[in-house]
């Protein structure tokens, strides 16, 4: 006898004789346990057996249509009460939107630029932008070299990600290039998979990840520290990533002799170019050591030389003969 079968005998039991008792089953019939649990719960569910005190055996035996009702009864307020749940939850969702919506846009917003001051706060945005690169890191050095400590940290958080197989191009000014610190760093960057270039100025401080990430210089703080400003989104950011194309597609690539020191042979290209240039520009000798990224001692020293391999007397007569002898044609 199968489990369907023994609840329509204890439901027959059950409408003979509403005191029926368990033993009758168990024993008289050779019911286990189980199966005659089997049997109650199975009446249960069908809503056929529903508990009650009246009776020793703890049930009470409905009529089928009876228990129907009893079962519709139950399954529309269960769906009433889900239904109440649902009103409420969505009431609870508008005044969620209504209330936090407009932080939540005003906070993406001003997400897409972000001050960030500091030494350690912006060392710390620059190790998450490294750590978070997928694809390229694309980079421009501007100044002076840095120290050699610092160039090692950051030589060694460039290898791990290049590792990652993250495409990285970079590059610096080739007055810094000259330091013996730095021209072993670029060199042994470039062994690493990178690609180096060098330019005799740069623009900007410029670091651009992923396409999404740029970050750059801002002034600096009122109490003297370093500051920059992290851009968010393809399009701010894509501004950025056309200033370093431009300047990588006339940056020269690094080989053994462009590291090597400009301080032998002079001769009328490089930095005396883009000194001619600046000349011409009207620059002060300041203007001019801040984007050679030397000091204004060498800028002078440079003048000088150029001035005497072209016998002028004065920055003026340098720059019109230059321009005359076609030096800076390209």
């Amino acid at each position: 006898m199968d489990a369907r079968a023994r609840a329509q005998e204890l439901y027959r039991l059950a409408l003979d004789n509403a005191a029926w008792r368990p033993e009758t089953l168990t024993e008289n019939r050779g019911w286990s346990g189980t199966e005659l649990a089997e049997a109650l719960r199975l009446l249960g569910e069908l809503g056929l057996f529903v508990p009650s005190s009246d009776n020793r055996n703890g049930w009470t035996a409905l009529a089928p249509d009876t228990a129907l009702r009893k079962l519709l009864l139950d399954e529309e307020q269960h769906t009433n009460a889900l239904l109440t749940t649902v009103r409420q939850t969505r009431s609870s969702l508008a005044q969620v939107l209504a209330d936090f919506q407009p932080v939540h846009a005003r906070d993406l917003a001003s997400a897409q630029m972000e001050v960030v001051n500091g030494m350690a706060n912006v060392s710390a945005v620059l190790e998450d932008a490294s750590r978070r690169a997928a694809e390229e890191v694309l980079s421009l050095h501007p100044g002076r070299a840095l120290p050699a400590g610092m160039v090692e940290a950051g030589l060694e958080r460039d290898r791990i990600v290049l590792g990652r197989g993250v495409q990285m191009r970079t590059i610096h000014l080739s007055s810094a290039a000259t330091a013996p610190h730095m021209t072993a760093y670029l060199r042994r960057l470039n062994g690493a998979g990178a690609q180096v270039r060098t330019a005799h100025t740069l623009p900007l401080r410029l670091i651009v990840v992923d396409r999404s990430l740029a970050i750059v210089p801002a002034s600096q703080t009122s109490d003297g520290e370093i500051a920059a400003v992290v851009l968010r989104g393809e399009t701010l950011v894509g501004v950025f990533r056309g200033i370093f194309e431009h300047c990588w597609a006339s940056a020269t690539v690094l080989t053994e002799s462009a590291t090597d020191s400009p301080e032998g042979d002079w001769h009328p290209t490089g930095r005396h170019r883009e000194l001619v240039r600046m000349l011409g520009g009207g620059l002060t000798d300041e203007a001019m050591a801040r984007k050679l990224g030397v000091s204004e001692r060498t800028v002078r020293r440079l003048v000088s030389e150029l001035t005497e391999r072209l016998g002028t007397a004065s920055r003026f007569q340098a720059g019109v003969c230059a321009v005359r002898l076609g030096w800076l044609d390209d």
